[in-house]
């Protein structure tokens, strides 16, 4: 008797983490260290820059953009092609200051990681 094979259970999305950031050369958004969302708010009202990493797009997003409203009146940016190829997609304030990003990873554009 034949068996049935098993359907593959989807794989749970993994949680949105939220780093510290720091600006690489050719656009590169390089994740630092791991921090609360409580920290994400205090670093972008310091002016510093964070990176919602690893969580789905729309969820990596919506962090982002909740850190970002936190801060003051804001507007998502694409990623600037000044910058350089490897930009990601960002919240910013519309008047700043406190200078600075929320950027969010995409399911195409990717933070690097601090070797």
């Amino acid at each position: 008797m034949a068996r049935k094979a098993k359907k593959a259970q989807p794989l749970a999305p993994r949680p949105a983490k939220i780093c510290k950031a720091t600006r690489g050369n050719l656009g590169r958004v390089i994740r630092g260290e791991v921090i609360t969302e409580l920290k994400a708010v205090l670093e972008r009202l310091a002016g510093r820059d964070i990176v919602v990493c690893d969580g789905a797009p729309r969820e990596n997003r919506a962090v982002a953009h909740r850190i970002e409203d936190a801060v003051g009146p804001n507007e998502r940016q694409d990623p600037h092609e000044s910058a350089g190829p490897y930009a990601l997609p960002h919240f910013q304030q519309r008047q700043p200051p406190p200078p600075g990003h929320a950027f969010y990873e995409t399911a195409g554009k990717k933070a690097a990681k601090n070797p």
